[in-house]
């Protein structure tokens, strides 16, 4: 019964003709394809022809999309079809290309093998097996060199710089991480030796470890001990001397050593995702004389296509309570296709006897753009991105901390913004920055010219500044960086070159 209640339905089916939307939105009849057997049954084949839609040959597709410039010239690929532009000829990646891992025991970094059975290698009061313990480790050597004139006085050296990075992953949320800078330690950018009077070498080598933090989640580690399913532990940890950035790296950008948790998926508010955490810091927050302890909360979440920030937190100068500072930010950020629009508010009271109150105001915008054929054509410059920052701080503006940044680097950077951040004399500052970042060979190259103006304390400098950087192969890239200032106050002047390669392992 129920195959002659098939076979009439196919019947009736091939009896209705097949239609489909035309460029013009009507409905056009297209005719039945070839006559295939069902159910014993000769009927026509169903098929939906699109009348609207030219698709590329294979090939084509493959030898223009089918990867970076750098990796492999395809001759194979350029005989079926020859792309419109020159420097497009070679695109495609080898066949057998994978990408570069870090090392990993006793399993492959990306590796598909079984989870052993370990009954004794689990949290307490959970069942089966938990853990998975991998050790990965992966870092960067980096050798530069760099000639820089401020305020009159030259410094040209050469240096090196090494970034030892290992995990040791527990389970799938859990690890344990140390990182090391043998011949760098901090921020200082590495070790280097100053070639002009006097010939000095600073070394800044140590042997401990820079960021050492274990991170997981509290429903995997004690989970298996509450037996109410109704009692949910998704609550995510970092323990340590690790990095944390606030507010874009405006408020704080540090590596502090403390405590965060953090719980997401708040779903019973107007916001798509509320995130909420709370930190606390017992050291290494030293934008101030006195170092303290900081605590605060940070809530994070998505309105209608907006991205909303909000910061209070407390810094206590323990015996010296007249440096105790309050904190208080908010950002928005908001994206219109492609331009995104980010609007920030800092407070800050307290410190009395030193800066005192404080404000930033800051405006970021950027907006994203495909370079029209003939650009492209010309220059090889795919994408564009420019951007503009406007922003104003008052006297007493100090960040709660802003040691995370490579003082090497940030000496060529032309944007006042980073000053800023990383903690600069706490005068009345107005600037803008602007600048564009262009890519060029599926994103392996970019150009970043950039012009700033800054007025501190009544005193103009205007600045031009241009970074490149470029990937070379599948682990090494190069680096390089210009900036020029002009001012009538002579330590605002300073320009310099910077030049360097790193390889990542």
């Amino acid at each position: 019964m129920a195959r002659k209640v098939t076979t009439c339905l196919l019947l009736i089916t091939c009896l209705h003709p097949i239609f489909a939307d035309d460029e013009g939105g009507k409905r056009a009849l297209i005719p039945p394809g070839p006559v295939v057997e069902s159910y014993g049954i000769a009927v026509p084949e169903m098929t939906w022809t699109p009348t609207n839609i030219s698709l590329p040959p294979l090939e084509q597709e493959l030898a223009t999309h089918g990867g970076s410039h750098l990796y492999e010239p395809s001759d194979i690929s350029n005989q079926l079809y020859k792309p419109p532009c020159a420097h497009a000829d070679a695109l495609r990646l080898p066949e057998c290309w994978q990408e570069p891992q870090p090392l990993a025991v006793p399993y492959d970094f990306l590796g598909s093998h079984n989870i052993p059975w370990r009954p004794h290698w689990k949290w307490p009061g959970c069942e089966g097996p938990q853990w998975e313990p991998r050790f990965v480790g992966y870092g960067s050597y980096e050798i530069f060199g760099a000639i820089y004139e401020q305020n009159g006085q030259r410094r040209d050296g050469i240096g090196h710089q090494l970034i030892l990075d290992f995990d040791l992953r527990l389970t799938g949320t859990e690890r344990i991480h140390l990182q090391f800078r043998p011949v760098g330690e901090e921020n200082t950018g590495g070790s280097f030796l100053q070639l002009n009077d006097p010939v000095t070498y600073f070394d800044n080598s140590t042997g401990v470890p820079q960021r050492w933090f274990i991170e997981g989640e509290l429903q995997s580690v004690f989970g298996g001990l509450i037996r109410d399913e109704t009692v949910q532990l998704d609550i995510n940890y970092t323990a340590g001397r690790f990095p944390f950035l606030l507010h874009n790296g405006l408020l704080m950008n540090d590596e502090i050593t403390g405590l965060v948790l953090g719980k997401n998926d708040i779903l019973s508010t107007p916001l798509s995702n509320l995130n909420i955490q709370t930190f606390y810091a017992a050291d290494e927050v030293d934008s101030f004389p006195q170092s303290g302890d900081l605590y605060g909360v940070q809530l994070t979440g998505d309105y209608r296509h907006a991205f909303l920030e909000m910061t209070f937190a407390r810094v206590d100068r323990n015996r010296f309570p007249q440096y105790d500072s309050t904190y208080f930010a908010m950002s928005g950020t908001q994206f219109f296709g492609p331009l995104t629009l980010a609007g920030r508010m800092m407070f800050k009271e307290g410190d009395a006897p030193t800066a005192g109150d404080g404000q930033l105001y800051v405006l970021e915008s950027n907006l994203t753009r495909a370079m029209p054929e003939w650009i492209h054509h010309k220059t090889g410059v795919e994408l564009a991105i420019p951007y503009l920052n406007l922003f104003k701080a008052t006297s007493g503006w100090v960040p709660i901390a802003g040691g995370n940044f490579s003082r090497l680097r940030n000496a060529f950077t032309v944007n006042p913004l980073l000053n800023l951040a990383a903690g600069g004399v706490p005068v009345e500052t107005y600037g803008a920055a602007l600048g564009v970042q262009l890519f060029r060979h599926h994103q392996d190259e970019s150009i970043i010219p950039e012009l700033a103006w800054e007025e501190r304390s009544a005193d103009a400098v205007f600045g031009i500044g241009l970074r490149y950087q470029r990937r070379l192969n599948c682990r090494t890239y190069v680096e390089l960086r210009g900036i020029k200032t002009w001012s009538n106050f002579a330590p605002l002047e300073r320009e310099g070159l910077f030049a360097s390669t790193y390889v990542v392992f």
